[in-house]
């Protein structure tokens, strides 16, 4: 089969990105052509992409960038429109060699213009190569140049994966863009939706469409790559894999994709020397990865780590990942370290006023432990456990892909992720699940998918334990600190033998249901189940 895959950012750093590298990849696998439309610029560190091709000012022409030989029968080859240095976002961050802008903020011509030049590097590369299946990215823009372009006339199938930061972030926001996303609604085949909540959520913000969407629609889960997250097993040493992954990143001279803008030999040195200072044997590693926003919950995180590490003194948490709000998270530790609960407190009730656009209502998270930080007793034991100590237990380093960041998560304790902002699907939780960790989520909205899967398996296990329901409510922050401590308590009780047995209990989860190839399976399926003759666009 043919596939065209639009998508109109990188491969790698985002969830969309990696749900991207990773369908074309595993579509390789299986022996399919791969035509992707997006703005990665090194395709030479893609295992699966054999050609890569940029096109001129007027996208009519491109020439060829890369070349090399691949593993797979099916061969991929990666199409780069120029968009002369303008890309629209749905959340802001910097990006090398772009003038970024959000959506929201963009004007009406400048969408425009976005639409048309992708439109015509579409339009020649589907005139080239005429693919059966066409599977575009978010609601906007990637699916409205698709039913603008050509592929009508070679009657392909026209398929649609919704991704939450799209909806959220950007269509819900903007009556403009809303007509936009109305526009792709009405030409799509198939909407793919990566969880029943995400899904759930778009029908309901469309309810006039509501319908016609639901008649349309199918949820395939994102997926994870069993061969790139291993489990430790009972003889395996932390530190020595923590070693070999050090000398990776000395030797790796390309380690981060053009998604930092930061001095990569310095990120590189920094990431280097932080890592050697943790003690992965002897330490209770738990790790954060993914974006530095405040809707990634990061700061709940650090508001709770005095109350883990008073109960678990050797705990080490692991920050990995770029974004807007590191500035903030760091100004939090730097009040935590010197102890200073005046400014910390203001930091956590009143962002806005410290600097820091945030959305405010996120305090309401920190209200019963502010409530018992009035307790002079409690406040003092909390303060003097952070003071001088914070921000050694915490190390802070910058973005990892995941053929670095796999060994960091099989040799951590634990992975957390807590989300304050509805999440499409919990793409962290099932790569925490393939490393053979139960993963600390926040449970809403995608995420609760993911949960609900772990605890169904571990039933026994959790129930015996009486954590806490991570809802997003005013007990979360101690919550949070409470679950992360408990487990810790219980995995250093364990045996080898019994620690194994919950690491391969965890894999098995993913194995049975979250694999790459019963995904890319799945969206091959729809190809074959849709009748173009009678289910053409409404």
């Amino acid at each position: 089969m043919r596939i065209a895959m639009v998508h109109g950012y990188f491969l790698s750093g985002t969830g969309s990105n990696l749900l991207v590298q990773n369908l074309c990849r595993e579509f390789c696998k299986m022996g399919h052509q791969v035509y992707l439309f997006c703005q990665e610029n090194n395709a030479d560190q893609f295992d699966f992409i054999e050609k890569a091709y940029d096109f001129d000012l007027n996208n009519t022409q491109s020439t060829l960038t890369c070349q090399k030989e691949t593993l797979y029968t099916g061969k991929c080859i990666l199409l780069r429109p120029n968009l002369n240095g303008f890309l629209p976002v749905f959340v802001y961050d910097q990006y090398y060699g772009y003038r970024v802008k959000e959506y929201i903020d963009c004007t009406k011509d400048e969408i425009e213009n976005y639409i048309e030049v992708n439109k015509n590097a579409l339009n020649d590369g589907l005139k080239t190569y005429q693919p059966d299946l066409i599977i575009s990215n978010h609601t906007i823009m990637q699916p409205v140049y698709v039913a603008r372009s050509d592929y009508n006339r070679l009657h392909c199938i026209h398929v649609m994966i919704m991704h939450g930061s799209c909806l959220n972030f950007a269509v819900k926001k903007s009556e403009m863009l809303q007509s936009y996303a109305k526009e792709t609604i009405k030409d799509v085949q198939k909407f793919v939706f990566v969880s029943n909540y995400s899904k759930d959520e778009f029908c309901s913000y469309f309810y006039q469409e509501k319908n016609y969407i639901d008649e349309k629609s199918i949820v395939i889960p994102g997926g994870v790559d069993l061969d790139k997250f291993q489990l430790l097993d009972e003889n395996s040493n932390k530190n020595e894999i923590i070693n070999d992954l050090l000398k990776s990143l000395k030797n790796h001279a390309n380690l981060f994709s053009s998604t930092s803008f930061e001095s990569k030999n310095n990120v590189q040195t920094d990431t280097i020397r932080k890592l050697s200072g943790i003690d992965f044997e002897d330490e209770e590693v738990v790790i954060y990865y993914g974006k530095y926003l405040w809707t990634k919950g990061l700061h709940l995180l650090i508001a709770a780590a005095p109350l883990i590490i008073e109960r678990c003194p050797k705990v080490r948490f692991l920050f990995v990942g770029f974004g807007t709000s590191l500035g903030y998270f760091e100004a939090m530790i730097e009040a935590l370290d010197n102890g200073n609960k005046d400014e910390f407190i203001e930091f956590i009730t009143n962002p806005n006023r410290s600097g820091y656009e945030l959305d405010q209502s996120t305090s309401r998270y920190f209200n019963s432990l502010i409530k018992r930080l009035e307790d002079p007793s409690y406040s003092e034991d909390y303060f003097n456990t952070a003071k001088n100590n914070i921000k050694k237990a915490i190390v802070i380093v910058g973005y990892l892909g995941h053929e670095h960041l796999n060994a960091l998560i099989a040799c951590s304790e634990l992975v957390v992720a807590p989300s304050i902002f509805p999440e499409a699907f919990g793409l962290v939780g099932i790569e925490a699940l393939a490393s053979g960790t139960i993963p600390v989520q926040t449970n809403h909205s995608g995420f609760s998918e993911v949960v609900n899967a772990y605890r169904s398996e571990f039933l026994e296990q959790l129930s015996n334990l009486n954590l806490s329901d991570l809802r997003l409510d005013e007990n979360l922050v101690e919550n949070l600190a409470l679950n992360i401590s408990t487990l810790l308590n219980y995995y250093r009780i364990l045996n080898p033998e019994q620690r194994q047995n919950i690491r391969k209990r965890a894999r098995q989860i993913c194995i049975d249901g979250f694999s790459w190839e019963i995904i890319a399976k799945q969206y091959l399926e729809i190809k074959n189940a849709l009748n173009y003759v009678g289910d053409q666009p409404g």
